[in-house]
């Protein structure tokens, strides 16, 4: 009788134990996930629209994303001195490195001004380059 009761306790303790680790495997998950949703993220496009604290940036490949900003994010003029929001003109081209939510909003760490033309791919591989290092 003593056997089976040492049989049946060790059992329950196996799968106590399996269903503990299991559980806080999925909840180790969990949170990558969740930090996951979150990548960085780096555009290039035109100022379709500014609201209070939300640009639509138009791509050349028209592609529309919706852009958040605040007073965290850092904004630089074409000449690379600071700017602001007043600087975030539609049709304007613009520069955005920050972080895709998985609701396909973009939250801005920065933004650059961009000078029209050729200097505007240079721009962009300039705030790629300083997006990778965030």
């Amino acid at each position: 009788m003593v056997p089976q009761r040492m049989a049946i306790l060790t059992s329950s303790l196996l799968a106590v134990f399996l269903l503990s680790a299991t559980a806080l495997t999925y909840a180790q998950s969990a949170v990558a996930f969740s930090r996951a949703q979150d990548m960085n993220f780096t555009l290039e496009g035109k100022i379709t629209s500014n609201t209070a604290n939300k640009l639509t940036v138009s791509t050349e490949e028209n592609m529309v994303f919706h852009v958040l900003y605040n007073e965290k994010t850092e904004i630089k003029k074409k000449d690379g001195s600071p700017g602001t929001a007043r600087d975030l003109q539609v049709g304007i081209r613009v520069g955005v490195a920050g972080d895709l939510a998985e609701s396909g909003e973009i939250t801005a760490k920065k933004i650059e001004i961009q000078a029209e033309g050729s200097e505007k791919k240079s721009a962009g591989e300039k705030l790629l380059h300083e997006c990778e290092r965030i």
